[in-house]
């Protein structure tokens, strides 16, 4: 029986692209916030980035989690 965690490769396919899109999202966001001069608009987006962040650390564990259970 298939775990559920399993991801079939075009899932996988897909899922790299959002990884890619979602790591160059980050690099935009981190790049903006270094010519902000608003302390209340940087700390949002330093904000926003460690959420993205995690959000793509939670992703990448799903993708490493079906690739070492097949």
């Amino acid at each position: 029986m298939a775990n559920s965690n399993d991801l079939t490769a075009h899932e996988m396919l897909e899922l790299h692209g959002i990884l890619c899109n979602e790591t160059l999202g980050i690099k935009k966001i981190e790049s903006t916030v270094k010519i902000v001069k608003d302390q209340e608009l940087a700390s949002f987006i330093q904000s926003t980035v460690e959420t993205r962040r995690q959000k793509l650390k939670e992703m990448q564990q799903l993708v490493n989690s079906s690739t070492t259970l097949q």
